[in-house]
């Protein structure tokens, strides 16, 4: 089913952190790709600073029906596809493939980015699997009865002490601290039902593979990811021929997670070393950059 736009492109909103000096002119920008139940600011926190002041011009797309981009009122109604075509429409608009970085549900959105080869290289933190999320909230649901519940309480803005201790087992590392939960707790809102469905079918309904482009690709899980473990993780760097990182310690929302600077560190030391394997000239097109692991 071809994904849901009106007849005019949606007004899309960005967080735009330029370097706060002039960065190499071979560097292509970063785009950064929400996960589910969450918007752009979740980047805002802590990753859009840290590599903006490492040099890098970071962009950070609010998908439709998410934080200041237009389709709230048919959130419901928004299909993967429509992610896709958001982040295709701001490609466009930056004049050069760029690096993309999704988390969790970003993360298969930046994949879909690589097959049609509108990205020099992608970073993939906490990626879905590559069967989707059936399994995963299964188990999560047996564990939680009530977890599904408790999101939606916190999506409406009520935030109780189960649903924060909820947070902190499903999400985080048990070393959380309150202040990084209600922080979290702030930056959720209510995540389209049709996307949901998608992600949780994947493996029924996942595109016809196509044979990967060889392109550079990381894919960094937590060590206490209950959303995604390691194990789910390992077939979806296989198909990429990725360089896989484990963060010890760290939970799904490895973003915001208190060890977060380990997950940047590990994505700074690989974007460094690509850009130190990268063509001197400035890449206009993905392909450039094929062939650098």
């Amino acid at each position: 089913m071809p994904p849901l736009r009106h007849p005019r492109q949606p007004i899309l909103h960005t967080i735009h952190r330029a370097p706060p000096t002039p960065f190499p002119a071979k560097r292509p920008p970063l785009l950064f790709l929400h996960g589910g139940y969450v918007n752009a600011r979740s980047w805002d926190v802590l990753f859009l600073p840290f590599f903006a002041s490492h040099g890098y011009d970071c962009h950070a797309l609010d998908f439709s029906g998410h934080g200041g981009s237009d389709g709230r009122e048919y959130l419901d109604a928004l299909s993967l596809d429509d992610y896709l075509a958001d982040a295709q429409q701001v490609i466009a608009g930056l004049g050069q493939a760029p690096i993309v970085i999704g988390h969790s549900m970003g993360s298969f959105i930046a994949e879909r980015l690589l097959e049609e080869s509108l990205a020099a290289a992608a970073v993939l933190l906490a990626p879905v699997p590559r069967n989707g999320t059936l399994e995963s909230a299964t188990r999560l649901l047996l564990k939680y009865p009530k977890f599904l519940s408790e999101v939606v309480n916190v999506t409406r803005g009520r935030v109780s002490a189960t649903a924060l201790h909820m947070i902190k087992d499903v999400y985080f590392s048990p070393t959380t601290k309150p202040e990084t939960l209600l922080r979290f707790a702030q930056l959720v809102q209510p995540e389209s039902a049709r996307a949901i469905c998608d992600l949780a079918l994947l493996g029924c309904w996942r595109w016809s593979p196509k044979p990967p482009p060889a392109l550079p690709v990381l894919v960094v899980g937590g060590g206490l990811d209950t959303v995604f473990p390691p194990l789910l993780i390992r077939p979806l760097a296989r198909r990429w021929n990725a360089e896989l990182q484990i963060v010890p310690a760290t939970g799904h929302a490895l973003i915001l997670d208190e060890h977060w600077s380990d997950c940047a560190t590990i994505v700074l030391g690989w974007l460094e070393r690509l850009e130190a394997r990268s063509p001197t000239r400035a890449p206009g097109h993905a392909s450039e950059l094929a062939g650098i692991a």
